[in-house]
């Protein structure tokens, strides 16, 4: 097992990825959505694949952060003796993160999933306005 000192920057690291990546891919969409406003449309469908995958990936960051900063603060209080290795605490964060673990498995999990759609109500895009068929 690595040195408690050496877990810290892993668990900011990863923070601080997931915050840049989610600031430069907002600036990116926002400037070109600015300097090429006629092909919104066709830019949106481009990208929504991108931006689905950057969503799922940012959040997945986010999951593994918290996971990491749990880790890491049990280690720290277990290293310096303050927490025993099997007690009360370690259960209590063990099971969070489990908790956390299974959570975040089920959200990924229904945002993946396809969803049903009404075979009656379909939405119809135009190039000015949302239309309803039925």
């Amino acid at each position: 097992m690595p040195p408690a000192s050496r877990m810290e920057p892993t668990s900011t690291g990863a923070g601080w990825e997931a915050n840049a990546a989610k600031k430069t891919t907002r600036w990116l969409l926002g400037f070109l959505n600015f300097w090429h406003k006629g092909e919104v449309r066709t830019t949106r469908v481009r990208v929504l694949p991108w931006h689905v995958f950057l969503g799922h990936y940012t959040y997945a960051l986010a999951v593994v952060t918290a996971e990491t900063g749990l880790l890491e603060k049990l280690t720290f209080l277990q290293t310096r003796g303050d927490v025993l290795r099997r007690c009360t605490e370690s259960m209590v964060v063990n099971g969070l993160g489990l908790g956390l673990a299974l959570l975040s498995g089920i959200v990924i999990l229904a945002a993946v999933l396809p969803k049903h759609e009404a075979p009656h109500f379909k939405m119809m895009y135009t190039n000015n306005k949302c239309l309803s068929s039925q």
